[in-house]
């Protein structure tokens, strides 16, 4: 019998954001447990620009992001959200005679995975700190545009970019000159001037191309564009 269902807001591959509004009433309709995995596109919550893209977050009964990806903290740390903040002590609470723990709304043993816990969330907090709700929604905004710069560029030249997705992640196919995607990402791998990897989407080898640095340049777009360009 299903006990929940999970969305997507942002896959990893393509940037996808599944109908987060029309799960969220599936779920209602049904009594279902309602998870959004916004571990790629979550920051676009900073952004009152980019925000709408994720109408229907608000909905969940959780939801994760990985801070390491668009809030500039390193791997490793991601969030985990739920509604009821009573529900964390239910889930995770262990009971033990040589570590008595009393205040469930506040003791990290009685509401967090670990125990011998990395405080990995000094890292988030020290990113928001630094940049401000401003700074990292100025950055998303950022990444995004040039992310359309490159998809600009590179339909120019021939390419075919097939995910639609309003993030800043592309799926491209480059044209038959340069050879298939996978010769493609070896090259550029190889020359050590920049870095994209092999994805599938919907059963097709591309090239999957992201911006998630805040101090990416133009010049290091254009260094990327014309490695993607050199032939073999």
């Amino acid at each position: 019998m299903p006990v929940l269902i999970v969305a997507s807001a942002g896959t990893t591959n393509a940037g996808m954001i599944d109908p987060l509004p029309e799960c969220a009433e599936l779920a209602r309709r049904h009594r279902l447990w309602y998870h959004v995995d916004a571990a790629w596109g979550g920051a676009a919550i900073a952004s009152e620009r980019l925000r709408g893209v994720l109408r229907g977050l608000e909905l969940a009964d959780s939801a994760t992001i990985d801070a390491h990806k668009w809030f500039a903290t390193t791997m490793g740390c991601g969030m985990f959200l739920v509604r009821d903040a009573r529900i964390l002590p239910e889930v995770f609470q262990v009971a033990a005679s040589y570590m008595p723990s009393h205040e469930l709304a506040i003791d990290p043993y009685m509401n967090t995975v670990q125990w011998s816990r990395r405080f990995l969330g000094l890292r988030l907090f020290l990113s928001l700190a630094a940049a401000g709700w401003a700074g990292h929604a100025a950055h998303i905004e950022r990444a995004v545009e040039q992310t359309a710069r490159i998809r600009q560029e590179l339909e120019a030249r021939g390419w075919s970019v097939v995910n639609d997705s309003p993030l800043a992640v592309l799926s491209a196919i480059p044209p038959p000159a340069l050879g298939d995607a996978r010769a493609v990402v070896a090259r550029v791998l190889r020359s050590g001037r920049a870095w994209v990897s092999l994805a599938n989407f919907e059963g097709r080898d591309v090239i999957r191309i992201c911006v998630t640095h805040g101090e990416t340049s133009d010049q290091d777009l254009s260094i990327l564009i014309e490695a993607l360009q050199t032939p073999a």
